[in-house]
């Protein structure tokens, strides 16, 4: 039986939630393909940017992203989320702070997975600006690192 406590702080942990819902980029070059066949997309994003009004230029960004990848290879591959960085215009590159991104994901092959990466830090990039996913080491074929371009977009246009 699960106590009201533990449902008291589920709702607490929920209701923050409501509202926040991921949309498309505002602008999306599309997926990025390797030599071999693996597209990398950033489906849906959000992205917040608070400012402070003490510091200017310290803004804290918050960016949370849907990201798919297909495999149209024929072999497994590997994702390691924690390899992909948030890069911004002013030459920032965020670490993800997504819970159990170092653990490796596995994508069949012929098939597609969908997951989620959030990014969060105290300035560098900016909402309004081009920010770049960078898959850098993040997937492997038959281990063997997958050479790909960083996925391009812009979050929002406000």
């Amino acid at each position: 039986m699960i106590k009201p406590t533990m449902l008291a702080a589920a709702a607490l942990f929920t209701l923050p939630g409501l509202g926040c819902a991921l949309t498309p980029p505002f602008k999306n070059a599309g997926p990025s393909v390797s030599r071999e066949g693996v597209q990398v997309a950033v489906m849906r994003q959000r992205c917040d940017q608070v400012a402070e009004p003490d510091d200017y230029g310290w803004d804290l960004i918050t960016a949370e992203l849907e990201v798919q990848i297909r495999n149209t290879t024929p072999a497994q591959l590997t994702v390691h989320r924690d390899a992909f960085r948030l890069l911004g215009q002013d030459g920032s590159a965020l670490r993800t702070q997504t819970w159990g991104a170092a653990d490796p994901v596995t994508i069949e092959a012929g098939t597609s997975g969908t997951f989620h990466l959030r990014y969060m830090a105290r300035g560098g990039p900016e909402c309004t600006r081009e920010m770049v996913l960078d898959v850098d080491d993040g997937l492997t074929l038959s281990g063997s690192p997958v050479k790909i371009a960083g996925v391009k977009f812009v979050p929002s246009r406000v």
